[in-house]
């Protein structure tokens, strides 16, 4: 894929534990690491086989690899994309190759908007 497909400006954002004003356990969302992202949407077979599970709002984030994608779980992180919030469902290292990653991620209501 060339770079000119990369488009979108991603933020990645990772959930951590903290502490309110007044001591008691909160968890907050914060800035981790901004990417570039080819972003598709599914088609095909995929959406219909999405919809049957009430996903189809599930979009992939194509990425180029970086170290820290071998650490991200799918829990604790997440992907802001142009206004919308995506939680991650899988993180694919493509052929194992470090060279390219697939994000496969739902919008955060489940919901189109």
């Amino acid at each position: 894929m060339d770079a000119g497909a990369y488009r979108c400006l991603a933020r990645i954002e990772k959930l951590e534990a903290g502490f309110d004003g007044i001591g008691n356990p909160v968890k907050n969302w914060v800035p981790y690491r901004k990417v570039y992202a080819y972003v598709n949407g599914l088609s095909g077979d995929e959406y219909w086989k999405a919809k049957s599970v009430q996903a189809e709002n599930t979009v992939d984030f194509v990425v180029r690899w970086k170290r820290f994608f071998d650490e991200m779980g799918t829990g604790e992180y997440r992907i802001v994309c142009r206004g919308k919030v995506y939680n991650i469902r899988t993180v694919d290292n493509i052929q194992f190759k470090n060279e390219t990653i697939k994000i496969r991620a739902v919008t955060e209501n489940g919901r189109e908007g």
